[in-house]
């Protein structure tokens, strides 16, 4: 066949060895299918790094949930957490109750300048800073210059399943009397005596005027007690810092104020470990708040339940 016979034919010249057919390359559609294949690829590399960090971060946040609520949540519950007691601090809570407050001054000195709701609540304030500098939860009763009913201050230490409870107060009489003393419930309840003993015991080696010893149940009625050993469920006392009606005790009680604290809260970290509520390095030895073995009162049913669960609505 002639090259022209096959141009008529396939209607172009043929291709002879040694020759290419020229072809004709559209450079702009070459150029779009290369940048739609980038963002095509662009694309699903954002996606697969999107699923991959969806995946991580939930793990990530996961674990820091975790690790959270093992530092604020309920300590009891968290007793068998693999979180070390440095992290944790101590897992003990104690409730603070700084006596009096609002309309009720309580006590005051003979010139009537100085008034034992601001007293208590200055000392009740450092006692809250040194225990929770050795990582231990604190529960005021309250923090400012207000009236609470003394049913509101024991459920607040109640409810909150504290595990000790501290009531700080200052004595009066006429003013040749002075010293300070602790007071239990009547039942003395070896738990709370050992509580009351350790704390007067250690501001006693600070310096008191007086030591008038850990004492069981109301003063001049010792067949009664005070609200706040009588209603709390845990180890309790209530301690007298001096009298605010004798100049000496006012003098030491400002002068050791800072000393006074540090005492108290080292007496409760001694307690917790000696009642095995945590050991030596914080971390909780029972899974339950620590209650004491005074009749446990049911505020709901305005009874108390005694060591043998027998219930007594007279008990004082």
């Amino acid at each position: 066949m002639t090259d022209k016979e096959f141009e008529e034919k396939y209607g172009r010249p043929p291709v002879k060895p040694g020759q290419h057919a020229k072809v004709k390359v559209y450079w702009d559609r070459v150029i779009i299918a290369l940048v739609l294949l980038a963002l095509l690829i662009a694309v699903v590399v954002k996606i697969i790094s999107a699923i991959v960090g969806a995946f991580s971060g939930g793990d990530k946040d996961e674990s820091s949930s975790v690790k959270q609520a093992a530092v604020s949540g309920d300590k009891a519950e968290s007793s068998n957490d693999d979180t070390s007691s440095d992290e944790l601090g101590y897992e003990l809570k104690v409730c603070i109750d700084p006596g009096h407050g609002g309309e009720d001054c309580g006590a005051e000195n003979v010139e009537g300048t100085r008034f034992e709701k601001d007293d208590t609540l200055k000392l009740g304030l450092k006692v809250r800073d040194a225990l929770e500098e050795k990582g231990i939860t604190v529960v005021m009763t309250r923090d400012t210059d207000v009236l609470l009913a003394l049913d509101e201050i024991t459920d607040i230490a109640n409810n909150a399943n504290a595990d000790l409870f501290v009531s700080l107060h200052r004595n009066s009489a006429n003013p040749e009397y002075q010293g300070f003393e602790i007071w239990v419930s009547n039942y003395e309840p070896e738990a709370d005596t050992l509580l009351a003993s350790n704390i007067l015991s250690a501001i006693d080696k600070v310096g008191i005027t007086d030591n008038r010893n850990v004492n069981y149940g109301f003063f001049g009625e010792p067949q009664s007690n005070y609200h706040v050993n009588r209603c709390t469920h845990m180890p309790s006392c209530l301690c007298e810092m001096g009298f605010i009606t004798n100049e000496e005790d006012n003098e030491y009680y400002d002068k050791y104020m800072d000393e006074y604290a540090q005492a108290i809260a080292d007496a409760v970290e001694k307690t917790a470990v000696e009642l095995e509520i945590v050991d030596e390095n914080g971390k909780r030895l029972i899974s339950t708040p620590y209650l004491s073995t005074k009749p446990q009162w049911d505020s709901k049913t305005q009874s108390f339940i005694t060591k043998d669960e027998k219930v007594n609505k007279s008990v004082n």
